[in-house]
């Protein structure tokens, strides 16, 4: 009885991730429009950080995706930004050390103009700008003291993906 109880406890506390597509083709992009969902998710995004708007039509809003998994001593994290609903084009890797990143995408249109930033003061190292028909979204462990660096960073499903460690 106890050995399988540990394994529901261990299923329950597993996390599944899959898509499934009708289509052989993936999703295109065009000028005019917003980058195509890359896949359907099981969950919105958990964190949203309002956009303070310095000039030009901004969203009201951004998200992300922020889990983390705690241990004796720190916290493993693991975040994903949703910049498809305001992006025209997948993300790339602007800057990269080994307490910082940095993602740029070019806006859709109706967000080209947009000036403005977002970001937490809880969640400080993450913050999001907008300028230049680009939105950026970066991640920040520089000012933060103790042990923090970032394990992996990467696009995944057309999203900035990073995967971060804080210890004492």
């Amino acid at each position: 009885m106890k050995a399988s109880l540990k394994i529901v406890l261990a299923l329950a506390s597993t996390v599944l991730l899959a898509s499934c597509s009708t289509s052989s083709e993936p999703p295109l992009a065009s000028p005019d429009d917003t980058l195509a969902q890359p896949v359907d998710t099981f969950s919105p995004p958990n964190v949203q950080f309002e956009v303070a708007a310095e000039a030009g039509t901004c969203p009201e809003t951004v998200s992300l995706w922020e889990f983390g998994l705690g241990f004796e001593g720190g916290a493993d994290h693991t975040v994903v930004a949703d910049v498809a609903p305001i992006a025209i084009a997948p993300p790339e890797i602007t800057s990269s050390e080994e307490r910082q990143v940095v993602y740029t995408a070019p806006l859709a249109a109706e967000f080209g103009d947009c000036t403005g930033t977002a970001t937490s003061q809880y969640l400080s190292m993450y913050t999001f700008r907008f300028g230049d028909g680009n939105v950026q979204f970066e991640l920040d462990l520089r000012g933060d003291d103790g042990f923090r660096d970032i394990r992996y960073a990467d696009i995944s499903a057309n999203r900035p993906y990073v995967y971060w460690r804080a210890a004492e």
